[in-house]
């Protein structure tokens, strides 16, 4: 592992701390899914060429999370919240938590944490495809932006969309399509989903078993909570997650992305 990414590891955990503290405070549940869970499994804490942190919250709390975090400014002690419908910067619709270094364009984004809502799902074939067409709908709408990672017919169908609809009936499509999305109770469905997870809808969505309840782990000397099943969970993400990938592809994800933005003036620091 290079120095950089380990300081950079160091920094995150930091950031995961504070976010952990701050919802074990409130009583809402957050925990390691994706390359996080992985890395708890496989290496009791980051994969070591890692450079970011993947965590969730069920619905419910994801939402109480977001209004306690407007509640204080969108701040989390020197780190900035970027909740879902407001930005800093267009990517999938999830919580992001930054920390921001001022720079001569603006801020640069140093590091960033995700944190992922994960809804409830529907128990049949027709209503999954109306909850996954609500959310693709719904990614539309918040950043007028193409879909990513979903396809090459979705990608072209989204920029039609985009070029046919007029400004005033995307606020009309976020309301309605979260509304249709959001619809499944996550206490009491059979399966949820992390429905913007870059794995996809088939594949991200899984019995609510595999998750709940959420065990403790070791990770990088900290406790955190993570899902159950983790064999399960992780074999439908990755298939043989413990088979290391291939030595050139074990490499940080964002090391050579340098990436500044101008933040709106409620957010400035």
């Amino acid at each position: 592992m290079s120095e950089s990414v380990s300081q950079m590891q160091k920094q995150i955990l930091e950031m995961m701390v504070a976010f952990r503290d701050f919802t074990r405070e409130r009583d809402l549940p957050m925990f390691l899914v994706g390359g996080s869970a992985l890395g708890a499994f496989r290496h009791q804490g980051f994969i070591p060429w890692d450079d970011d942190a993947d965590l969730a919250m069920m619905r419910g709390d994801f939402e109480k999370m977001e209004q306690a975090m407007a509640e204080q400014g969108n701040r989390l002690s020197e780190y900035v919240y970027s909740p879902v419908e407001h930005h800093i910067t267009p990517d999938a619709p999830i919580g992001y938590l930054y920390k921001l270094k001022k720079c001569e364009e603006g801020y640069e984004i140093e590091i960033k944490i995700d944190i992922h809502p994960i809804d409830g799902v529907p128990g049949n074939s027709l209503l999954k495809k109306v909850q996954m067409l609500s959310a693709l709908v719904h990614y539309l709408a918040v950043y007028r932006l193409p879909v990513k990672n979903k396809g090459k017919a979705i990608n072209r169908i989204s920029r039609m969309i985009l070029k046919l609809t007029p400004d005033f009936m995307f606020r009309f499509y976020i309301r309605t399509s979260k509304k249709i999305f959001a619809a499944w109770d996550d206490a009491s469905s059979k399966e949820v989903c992390s429905l913007f997870g870059i794995a996809g809808y088939a594949t991200e969505v899984m019995p609510r078993k595999w998750l709940m309840p959420l065990q403790e782990v070791d990770f990088a000397g900290e406790k955190f909570l993570a899902p159950r099943d983790f064999d399960a969970y992780l074999s439908r993400l990755y298939g043989d997650y413990m088979t290391l990938p291939p030595e050139e592809k074990r490499k940080p994800h964002h090391a050579h992305q340098r990436v500044v933005v101008q933040l709106p003036e409620e957010f400035e620091i």
